[in-house]
């Protein structure tokens, strides 16, 4: 690692007037308090915009270099890739290969890249008080990178990883097959990811050549014309100016700077001659104008579609088998791009009316029939110079049968846009444009990672002055509206001109039979795609179905479209945009960021009725958030003939499955609202029927109580939803497993342990199919008529104390009048939770050993979880007195590890792409001495997660173990200054203000929900006043809440010092003390090979474990505790009824102080963030494992201070 670089160091040589040249400013909205300035370097031309967030705690940057994967040589694929890969890896200022990440990690930072077809896009986001130096560091990226030899040999194995990575995706599969279909001289052919046979390094002269290939292509196209550089902070503009001109304005112009050949691992006996250098400089100079310009400043080029037209050809039918279950119809058109013309391009038109799904729609017709459950439409793909649009959906078995005539109401509705009058689309027109304008001016800036590398694309491809308004419309009305050209475009959607694509296993199913019989014509059947090895069939369309589909000869036979309709007006656009007038004056001038949040009030403490307000004073929009929480403990549970409730997965099923009729029948009838910025869901979880509402405050409440209102009624329910729902739920679990990647598995196996009610995928499918119509209705009705109900709402944001009032009123009414119970008014609520996390005692290890069920599934995958055995922190009130320390310990700990791990396993070892540590919170409810309402308790892991097809996962577990024994000794050598700049950088990701009014609300929500009854509970036997003072006077009930845990947890990590970090690791992963999961996954490179029973076996016996490399080992000599080997599900399941339920008590102080000079080993945390197993259930067939599986842990950056709900 480099020494410490000053500011003047860094700036050395810079010339103190470097000359620019003013851009035109960007457009902003009323409610974007970022300040901007742009310009170009006049003596290299790069281009640079630069933004003062006052608001921000970090600063991001972006660098954009106008190249892709477009400009790769055909023997080369993926070249661009690779070089985004090379270019992390090190510069000539500062070599460290993991000097980057590592000053980033240090200073709470993060880093990505992406490559596309026209431009590679790098990006960090860094704590602001660090900033300058991780804009150095970045900057010498592109100034002087390294490109060495042995980095160069180890980052296309990197690639390669990332390539096997995508196998088993189906969105790149298929992508993949789409490109077969394209011309093969066309760019968009080519294969943008690379791996190690279109990057071969396995012979030193191969090696030589791809280096060589590498800086041919820096050279041609790493141009400081070709960049476009966005940084936005809380820093001054002249700051920034600053620092990025001192630095691009080195890059020299149209300079074609050799990069050294000189590295320790260059083999001399491969020399690099001149015929060789000048092959591949020929290779790269030939295919770098494949592509065309991506730049605003160039002319829109001459249309260019990817596929051949052939009159004799189109249309032609794409079968697919995917891997997850599903049905998918998608209709493909090459059309014309409009991106020159963003406020008045004819595919927004084309999007909005073809994915419309409100009555008269294509899906609302195709609904109605029960053929479709989904639809969308827009651009799948679109270039300077070409467009795929699609029109995707998401059949039912009914549909799938007559996809013919859903493809012929598709092609109708078409003809419907053509016949159609220009007063209508410019009525249309006209409420897009106004919607459009709304939402530009009401929006708040975002955080500063993810908008400045999309905000740099747009510069590129916008120019600054509208790269933040473009797509706006802020200029158009109905007057504007481009009928010549969407009339073009609407011309073109035509079968001639269509790719018809049928995705599910079904059709693949047809397609093999009808090569049996019947066979093909000829340059028509069974392809095999180049890249990814995968099969699908393409066929010609009869020409009755053509006639028939473009309306000339229509089948008797064929399905009504009488229905069709373009939209009618939208009744929930906001009829006012005003703020609150409770609001005070200061409020109401602007943003006020930085003002602390206060915990919301409690307007309504009534035995089973909870209303909690705040009335929004930070952010200045006229929105507001709502959530409503139904307590009932027949969701998920059945009540025993002694009054005992238990857990009842068929319960859990129905549950869900209303959730998701309901989002079903509603998608048509609430469509208009989610236009107009009102947002509404239904989820069916453990903790209750949830319904959230967001949007403009104007139309908010009405819409909140027509979805209440609808649901209570159950007027909703109808066979079809009913089958629908099933029908996903069931083609889901039936590929579940087939579907996923081998780290998603190892997941899936440790969830099922510690954090699951469910028996797993087999059992859930049989209830799935047991299931039926009657059931969900007799649900419903059971639910309702559950005396076991309670109800807790929060309303906040632009609404006063009194509309929230009424709207908890109208809303309990309803609620009452569903239920039809008198008694809703007294005794305690009976209230569950249903979460569980599992505890596993100190000392204690188990391994679980799967096979990978994906047969496509070449990696396997070991996830090791470290769970602490001290409860997390949840608040003063509430917490185990060791709960704060311990959790800002690990959080710390996590902090510190990432990135060398990384480094080690990914980087140095290339044991896969990969390669995370990440913190994880798990949820466990107990029942308080009444057995009623229980305490929720916090739950901290540890996990690490490693994807590879380069070792066994014993292998990978041995490398895990090595890696963070090493670590240890890294703590203890760790300067004092290192640690300390960890611990301020977590305490200011902690600390950083919220800036999005929802995600305000969805974490006082939370809190709400997790620990609301346990905090009433405990206010109730307080016994401090009667019901009626607490009306009189107000209750402090609320006060008992942990809203803001963060500047707690942000003091007591600002405290911590090495000998702390020490002992926590200590605890969490000494033999002796930890409690720890290995759950390792076999793929087909390195499969499970036969094994015996599961078996409890000690270090002193190795022929008990399943695999003798992963012996448990001891440290010191000493002996571990008694692992747990487990290798089939039923065995799991079996071993999961002896473990207990999370249990706080019984911690002693002695737990934190518990340490060990010997070596030990931890698994910690990253700041991606893993995908949550179970998402929220009952959301429309995103969550048929919800009730199979019932797991509340969420992983997270240490930095955040909030469990997702």
């Amino acid at each position: 690692m480099s020494t410490s670089t000053t500011t003047d160091d860094i700036a050395a040589g810079a010339t103190s007037d470097i000359s620019t040249t003013l851009l035109p400013t960007p457009i902003q909205g009323k409610a974007d308090w970022r300040k901007y300035k742009a310009f170009r370097l006049d003596n290299n031309g790069v281009t640079v915009l630069v933004i003062n967030d006052k608001e921000s705690k970090t600063t991001a940057m972006s660098c954009i270099v106008e190249v892709g994967a477009g400009s790769d040589p055909r023997t080369m694929s993926g070249l661009a890739h690779f070089c985004e890969h090379m270019c992390f890896l090190g510069s000539e200022k500062y070599p460290g290969e993991n000097e980057y990440k590592r000053y980033l990690a240090s200073h709470g930072g993060r880093s990505n890249a992406s490559t596309s077809m026209y431009v590679t896009n790098y990006k960090f986001e860094v704590l602001a008080d660090h900033a300058e130096k991780a804009v150095d560091i970045f900057s010498n990226f592109f100034v002087a990178p390294l490109f060495t030899s042995s980095g160069t040999e180890r980052e296309v194995q990197a690639v390669s990883s990332e390539n096997s990575k995508n196998l088993t995706a189906d969105g790149r599969r298929r992508l993949q097959i789409l490109k077969d279909l394209v011309d093969p001289d066309h760019y968009y052919s080519k294969f943008s990811t690379g791996n190690s046979a279109t990057l071969p390094t396995d012979d030193p002269e191969k090696l030589n050549n791809i280096r060589e290939a590498l800086l041919a292509f820096h050279r041609q196209h790493y141009q400081p014309e070709n960049m476009t550089v966005v940084i936005a902070g809380p820093q001054s503009i002249e700051t920034l100016e600053e620092w990025i001109s001192t630095r691009y304005s080195q890059i020299e112009s149209n300079s074609r700077k050799e990069i050294s050949n000189n590295d320790e691992k260059k083999d001399d006996n491969v020399a690099t001659t001149t015929t060789t250098r000048s092959l591949v400089e020929e290779l790269v100079a030939a295919a770098a104008t494949d592509a065309p310009p991506y730049g605003y400043k160039e002319a829109a080029p001459i249309y260019n579609p990817p596929f051949k037209a052939s009159a004799s050809y189109y249309p032609v039918l794409l079968t697919t088998k995917p891997l997850r279950s599903m049905r998918k119809l998608v209709l493909m058109f090459p059309i014309p791009s409009d991106r020159k013309t963003p406020d008045r391009a004819p595919s927004s038109m084309l999007s909005h009316l073809l994915g419309h799904e409100g009555p008269g729609s294509a899906f609302a017709t195709l609904q109605n029939k029960g053929l479709l459950s989904s639809l969308s439409a827009g651009p799948r793909t679109s270039g300077p110079d070409f467009t795929i649009f699609q029109v995707d959906m998401g059949l039912t078995e009914k549909g799938e049968e007559q996809w013919k005539d859903v493809v012929h109401t598709i092609f109708a509705y078409c003809r419907l846009l053509k016949g159609s009058g220009d007063d209508d689309l410019k009525r249309i027109w006209k409420e897009m444009s106004e919607l459009d304008k709304i939402f530009f001016d009401q929006s708040s800036p975002g955080g500063a990672y993810g908008y400045v590398p999309n905000l740099a694309d747009r510069v590129v491809s916008l120019g600054t002055e509208t790269c933040l308004s473009a797509g706006s419309m802020l200029n158009e009305n109905e007057n504007t509206f481009p009928s010549d050209e969407f009339t073009k475009i609407v011309n073109l959607l035509t079968p001639e001109n269509c790719i018809v694509e049928r995705s599910s296993e079904g059709a693949y199913e047809e397609m093999l039979y009808t090569q049996k019989e019947d066979g093909f014509k000829q340059g028509f059947g069974l392809k095999k795609e180049k890249w990814y090895g995968v099969e699908y069939f393409l066929s010609s369309i009869e020409d009755t179905y053509i006639s028939n589909w473009k309306g000339v000869e229509v089948d008797s036979n064929s399905m009504d479209t009488k229905e069709l309709s373009l939209p009618s007006p939208n009744r929930y656009i906001p009829r006012t945009l005003e703020l609150c007038p409770d609001l005070p004056e200061d409020a109401m001038n602007g943003q006020r960021i930085e003002k602390p949040i206060d915990p919301p009030s409690l307007l309504v403490n009534e035995e089973r009725w909870k209303l909690f307000h705040r009335l929004d004073d930070r952010y200045a929009l006229p929105k507001s958030s709502l959530h409503f929480l139904i307590r009932n403990m027949s969701l998920q549970n059945i009540e025993l003939s002694d009054g005992e409730w238990v857990y009842d997965p068929k319960s859990s099923l129905l549950s869900s499955f209303l959730a998701g009729m309901f989002n079903e029948a509603m998608a048509q009838e609430t469509y208009d609202a989610d236009l107009a910025g009102s947002h509404w869901s239904v989820s069916i979880g453990s903790t209750g029927i949830k319904l959230t509402c967001f949007g403009f405050s104007d139309r908010l409440p009405d819409l909140a109580l027509k979805v209440l209102d609808d649901f209570l009624s159950g007027e909703f329910m109808s066979e079809k939803f009913f089958i629908s729902s099933r029908d996903r739920a069931a083609r889901g679990l039936r590929t579940y497993f087939e579907s996923r990647r081998a780290d998603s598995h190892a997941m899936y196996y440790r969830d099922s342990l510690l954090g699951s009610l469910g028996q797993g995928v087999d059992e859930s499918l049989k209830l799935v199919l047991a299931s039926n119509f009657d059931d969900v209705k007799h649900h419903h009705q059971r639910i309702f008529q559950d005396n076991h109900i309670s109800v807790s709402c929060l309303l906040s944001g632009n609404v006063s104390s009194m509309e929230a009032t009424e709207f908890f009123s109208c809303a309990k009414s309803k609620i009452k009048s569903a239920c039809n119970i008198q008694e809703l008014e007294s005794g305690e609520p009976i209230v569950d939770c249903g979460i569980i996390e599992r505890q596993l005692q100190q000392g204690q290890e188990v391994e679980l050993h799967f096979s990978s069920q994906n047969t496509e599934e070449e990696n396997g995958a070991v996830l090791c979880t470290y769970q602490s055995s001290i409860p997390s922190y949840k608040g003063e009130k509430l917490s185990h007195p060791l709960g704060l320390q311990s959790s800002s310990a690990i959080r710390l700990l996590s902090h510190i590890l990432r990135e060398p791990l990384f480094d080690s396993l990914r980087t140095k070892q290339q044991l896969g792409y990969i390669v995370s540590s990440y913190y994880e919170i798990g949820l466990s409810s107990q029942s308080n001495a009444h057995g009623q309402v229980p305490a929720t308790t916090p739950v901290d892991f540890i996990s690490i997660n490693v994807l590879s097809q380069k070792m066994s996962p014993p292998d990978i577990a041995d490398r895990i173990d090595e890696f963070l024994q090493d670590f240890r000794k890294q703590l203890i050598e760790m300067p004092e200054s290192e640690i300390r700049d960890h611990a301020d950088s977590l305490a200011i990701k902690l600390l950083k203000p919220i800036q999005k009014l929802q995600s305000e609300a969805s974490t006082q929500y939370s809190r709400i929900s997790r620990y609301g009854p346990e905090v009433f509970l405990r206010a109730k036997r307080r016994d401090v006043a009667t019901t009626s003072n607490l009306e009189a006077t107000g209750s402090n009930d609320e006060d008992e809440f942990p809203w803001d845990t963060s500047q707690a947890l942000a003091s007591t990590i600002r405290g911590l010092n090495r000998e702390d970090l020490l002992n926590t690791f200590d605890r969490m992963t000494h033999p002796s003390t930890r409690s720890r999961i290995v759950s390792c996954v076999y793929g087909s490179k390195f499969p499970l090979k036969s094994s015996t029973n599961s078996l409890d076996t000690s270090i002193g016996a190795p022929s008990s474990s399943l695999l003798s490399s992963l012996i448990p080992r001891g440290y010191g000599g000493k002996s571990i505790a008694t692992t747990k080997i487990v290798n089939s599900f039923s065995d799991l399941l079996k071993f999961r009824t002896t473990l207990p339920n999370f249990n706080p008590s019984g911690v002693t102080t002695t737990a934190m102080t518990t340490g060990y000079s010997g070596d030990v080993t931890n698994g910690l945390f990253s700041l991606l963030r893993q995908r949550k197993y179970i998402v929220g259930i009952g959301v429309m067939g995103a969550t048929i494992l919800g009730w199979a599986m019932v797991n509340n842990r969420s992983s997270k950056p240490a930095g955040k201070n909030n469990v997702r709900n």
